[in-house]
């Protein structure tokens, strides 16, 4: 690569860490920009009515853009500062930005990553549910991690207390890799009491935030965070949720994301699972918790896990009750 590429590169790299700065400016409004404009750096040299009449854009927005330009010099320092805490700063271009979540519409412009995992595995599956989890929903969540881990897959989750918890712990305890996807950046873990594990899961996996400033963990920022979660996945699973749960946002991204949604079927008495069954209800692939190798031959064969989620929810009981 010859110095004025690099630099080129680099350029557009401060460009685009400019943009993805900007309050308001999501994934989904960077790409139209760059459609229009053809690249980044010509984003920033346009006039504001140009910006402002684009669908999805108006003058606010089109100042905050032009505006940002002034804080070039403090932006490429935030990027220095990041690099010297270990923090990797990757953009979709990138060779280890994760296949799977570079395919999806919203995917982060910038992704944040710290950890000792740099190539993700297409073989992430998702473990996600509620935060006061049953007895028997921390077993089940114990053993799929374990038999998932064991099969040679990463397990994804996002870092809540109860079932995601249980699900990296899990993991860990086999000596498996685990990612977690954080909803504030990676200065501040949320909930705080799951720092130590954090850091352990950086020891052979890494955790992940679309956040390079520090943020709190707003309502928005942990819906949102979800999308990252399923992305990342070929598949998520959810343990246990009630109908309001961010699992079942979890859920709903995969399910745009044309991934895969694999439910526990729980009996009636099981207070917290609500929301697992509106998802079986609505055709997401539902499992006994006794049928945990199922669920793991099932994710092993790409054929008969599409083919079983192509088939309606009775025939899909049908198979699940003949094993």
């Amino acid at each position: 690569m010859t110095h004025s590429t690099e630099t080129d590169e680099k350029i557009h790299r401060e460009y685009l860490f400019a943009l993805a700065s900007v309050e308001g400016i999501g994934p989904v409004r960077i790409k139209r920009l760059l459609t229009r404009f053809g690249n980044v750096q010509r984003v920033f040299e346009a006039e504001l009515v140009e910006i402002a009449q684009l669908p999805q854009f108006n003058p606010t927005l089109a100042l905050r853009i032009l505006t940002v330009r002034k804080r070039l010099t403090e932006l490429r320092q935030k990027l220095d500062e990041l690099a010297a805490q270990n923090i990797t700063v990757l953009f979709p271009e990138d060779n280890e930005y994760p296949t799977r979540l570079k395919s999806i519409p919203d995917a982060p412009t910038v992704l944040c990553r710290v950890g000792e995992l740099s190539e993700v595995s297409d073989k992430c599956v998702a473990i996600v549910g509620t935060k006061r989890p049953s007895a028997e929903g921390i077993n089940v969540t114990l053993e799929l991690s374990i038999r998932l881990v064991e099969a040679g897959y990463t397990v994804v989750s996002g870092l809540a207390n109860g079932i995601d918890t249980t699900a990296h712990s899990a993991a860990l305890e086999v000596n498996g890799i685990t990612i977690a996807v954080l909803s504030t950046d990676l200065y501040s873990v949320y909930p705080p009491e799951n720092t130590e594990l954090a850091h352990k899961i950086c020891e052979t996996g890494c955790l992940f935030s679309e956040h390079p400033f520090t943020v709190s963990p707003t309502p928005a920022n942990l819906v949102l965070r979800n999308r990252i979660i399923s992305g990342l996945s070929m598949a998520t699973v959810v343990v246990e949720t009630s109908k309001e749960g961010g699992a079942m946002h979890t859920a709903r991204y995969a399910e745009r994301q044309d991934r895969h949604v694999l439910v526990c079927q729980w009996d009636a008495n099981n207070q917290k699972s609500d929301g697992t069954r509106q998802l079986i209800n609505k055709g997401a692939i539902s499992f006994l918790p006794k049928q945990l190798d199922t669920v793991v031959d099932l994710l092993s064969d790409p054929e008969r896990l599409q083919n079983h989620a192509d088939g309606n929810s009775a025939e899909q009981m049908t198979l699940f009750d003949n094993q």
